[in-house]
């Protein structure tokens, strides 16, 4: 039996052993057995012992039938066991044009992340990943390498099998004295037969629906692009049948495996009762099961493959439950002539002397037994990453990327430096962060990419990136990115003098090697005159008297400043807008002068006259004085004030007269009055003696016979 192989499917339910001989897919012997407990979960095994004890019979048999002693086995890796993650990062970098390294890199990241973020804390080996999307500054492009932006995302699905499920299953061999020639997983082992390689060029979705789980995997292309699995097969079915119908879980199964040959079925329920049941009206029963279970398949067709797939296949047990075809074709709005099954028979090269391998339960084990002829099994390589072993399993080839993962490095590009926002003389101002060095990594000693093959042995040194600085500026460094003098040399009254530029930062006044905090409001200006005065002469806080006019406090400088500019005399006015220069000549001269009422007030003004015609003559009335006083006192304009002096004072009121008034500027006679009435007239208007003069008025006084 040299050219002889032996393939083994530890399932759910059963375990299948298959002999095969020569090339090609002759089988020899067969022996299907039945767990006898649920020693088996959804495909993965749960007690070693139990598991072994099933192995160790089928391997019995198959010894006894082929008169050899089997030593070595194909086994496969249930599908069911892998995990799949999806995940959406986004790198933010300068603007600039995108290269293939950065893609690689977040890529890898994104892979990375996918891998931590199951959750669990076992090693995970990545078995394949696809990219979802791009997105080059919030816009979805196929391809943006070579493309300009500064903000690049990208959306994996990456796919990955726990290394303790491929250690379960070599604990099963090892009690049983196997040794494994040639490990798959299940997935890849079906579609080896039920889909030849031309086949995997179109977008198509396997479906292995077992007992326990339906394992799925999608083909574009020429490759396997994404696997995945609902918890969920022919169990669920058959439990229905046993609850609604009241019988045993074997039972259950023969019923549901007889819907597809029989019209009528007799049942016996546990309490003995018989009964027979038309076909059509179980089919009626189980129907929204089974939509149930079709809807969940497709659901997780279209997560993988992000749209319907152009044909569906089914293989394993479950994928023969009446109605499964036509509800997966109403789900995903597939030609139920799209959706089919693969049979042993219809695979090149098959064979079968021993009449047992013909169900499409048969597909997975057929596809061990060639997996294992064409030696493409899965193969296991020890690396080194940083000195410490890792243990890779070559599904599709490795790569530097594969290991990285495995060895839970997270990333390779630096994370640049936070960026500084300040908001100087009014304008806004971003000052990036530095963008770090990025991962470095040596494959036997020579620099190396993502992509580079990997081979046994091979040793990986691994430097992570160093992350950028965060955005720092010193008030003396942004003073020169502004173009501003740090200092400049000038002449002040004969003494040379180094002056600063204005700055100040929130308010305050700083050091020129003080860090500028984020978000921080700066002025920076050239120093100016006013600065110089301020700055040398305390111009700013020039001696001042306060004196209170009025009951308001008013403030009048004691000092004045004659400011010349390298010889010419600068207005007051003018002082903030000079900047001085390197150089320049300033000469100041300080004068001190004194206040009088006068030149605080100004002349008072004096109350208006008014001007009258009494009988034709002119007549003045004057308005009053105005009142001044200091400290209380009446005083004079030419007396001076001193800081703190109360000063008063209130204008000359106009003449405010009445007709009686007149009287004083008349010469009257009591004996010339005797017999005579008096006429008062105001502009030829009768008035009376209290009537209000005004200025222009005329006024007539008579006295006339009675």
């Amino acid at each position: 039996m040299n050219s002889a192989h032996f393939a083994l499917d530890i399932g759910t339910r059963t375990v299948v052993g298959l002999i095969t001989e020569d090339e090609h897919l002759n089988i020899k012997a067969a022996c299907i057995h039945e767990h006898s407990e649920r020693s088996m979960q959804d495909g993965q095994i749960h007690d070693v012992e139990k598991v072994a004890k099933v192995v160790a019979t089928v391997k019995a048999d198959l010894e006894k039938q082929t008169g050899h002693k089997l030593s070595r086995v194909s086994v496969a890796v249930a599908g069911r066991a892998l995990k799949t993650s999806n995940v959406k990062l986004s790198m933010e970098i300068p603007y600039r044009e995108i290269t293939s390294e950065d893609i690689s890199e977040l890529e890898f990241e994104a892979v990375a992340r996918a891998s931590n973020e199951l959750g669990i804390d076992e090693g995970f080996n990545c078995v394949g990943y696809s990219v979802v999307s791009y997105e080059l500054d919030g816009q979805r492009i196929s391809n943006i390498v070579d493309q300009k932006g500064s903000h690049i995302s990208i959306e994996v699905l990456a796919t990955f099998l726990p290394e303790a499920v491929i250690n379960s299953m070599f604990a099963v061999l090892s009690k049983c004295s196997l040794e494994a020639s040639s490990v798959t997983l299940e997935p890849i082992a079906a579609l080896s037969v039920a889909l030849p390689t031309d086949m995997r060029k179109l977008n198509i979705a396997l479906v292995d629906v077992g007992a326990g789980t339906s394992d799925i995997a999608i083909t574009d292309n020429g490759t396997v692009i994404g696997y995945g699995m609902v918890p969920e097969a022919g169990d669920e079915i058959t439990d229905f049948i046993c609850d609604h119908y009241l019988v045993d879980f074997k039972k259950g199964e023969m019923i549901k495996q007889s819907l597809t040959s029989k019209e009528n079925i007799e049942l016996e329920d546990i309490f003995g009762v018989t009964s027979e049941v038309p076909v059509s009206q179980i089919i009626n029963d189980i129907e929204n099961e089974v939509d149930k279970l079709a809807l969940h398949i497709a659901e997780e067709i279209k997560s993988l493959n992000a749209k319907t797939p152009r044909a569906v296949v089914l293989v394993g047990g479950g994928s023969q439950t009446a109605g499964l075809k036509e509800h997966l074709s109403k789900h995903l709005e597939l030609p139920i002539q799209r959706i089919g099954s693969r049979l042993p028979k219809q695979i090149e090269g098959f064979s079968d002397s021993t009449g047992k391998v013909n169900g499409p339960d048969m597909i997975t084990p057929l596809g061990i037994a060639r997996m294992a002829i064409l030696d493409q099994g899965i193969e296991f390589i020890d690396v080194s990453v940083n000195g410490s072993n890792i243990h890779l399993m070559d599904i599709n080839g490795l790569s530097v990327m594969d290991a990285l993962v495995v060895a839970k490095v997270k990333r390779l590009y630096p994370r640049p430096g936070m960026s500084l926002s300040l908001n100087i003389n009014s304008e806004f101002l971003t000052i990036e962060g530095e963008m770090g060095e990025h991962a470095r990594i040596l494959l036997d000693g020579k620099k190396a990419t993502l992509g580079d093959p990997v081979h046994k042995g091979a040793v990986i040194e691994f430097t992570a990136p160093s992350d950028g600085r965060d955005a720092h500026v010193k008030v003396r460094d942004l003073i020169d990115k502004l173009g501003i003098p740090s200092s400049v040399t000038i002449n002040v009254n004969g003494k040379s003098l180094e002056q600063m530029p204005f700055v100040r930062i929130n308010d305050k006044t700083v050091s020129f090697d003080d860090n500028i905090p984020d978000r921080s409001r700066v002025i920076i200006r050239p120093a100016t005159l006013q600065y110089v005065m301020e700055q040398e002469f305390n111009s700013e806080d020039a001696e001042k008297i306060s004196v209170i006019v009025n009951n308001q406090i008013r403030y009048f400088e004691k000092t004045r400043y004659i400011v010349r500019l390298n010889d010419r005399i600068v207005d007051i006015s003018e002082l903030s807008t000079h900047v001085i220069e390197d150089g320049d000549v300033i000469s100041v001269e300080r004068t001190e002068f004194d206040y009088t009422l006068e030149k605080i007030m100004g002349k008072p003004e004096e109350g208006k006259r008014i001007s009258v015609l009494l009988n034709g003559e002119e007549v003045i009335f004057n308005g009053s004085q105005a009142q001044i006083t200091l400290n209380g006192k009446k005083a004079k304009l030419s007396e001076k004030v001193n800081d703190g002096d109360t000063v008063k004072f209130k204008n000359g009121e106009e003449a405010d007269p009445i007709l009686s008034d007149l009287f004083e500027f008349m010469d009257i006679r009591k004996e010339e009055l005797v017999g005579k009435s008096m006429r008062l007239l105001v502009n030829s208007v009768p008035a009376r003696f209290t009537t209000p003069l005004r200025d222009g008025n005329n006024v007539t006084i008579e006295f006339v016979e009675g």
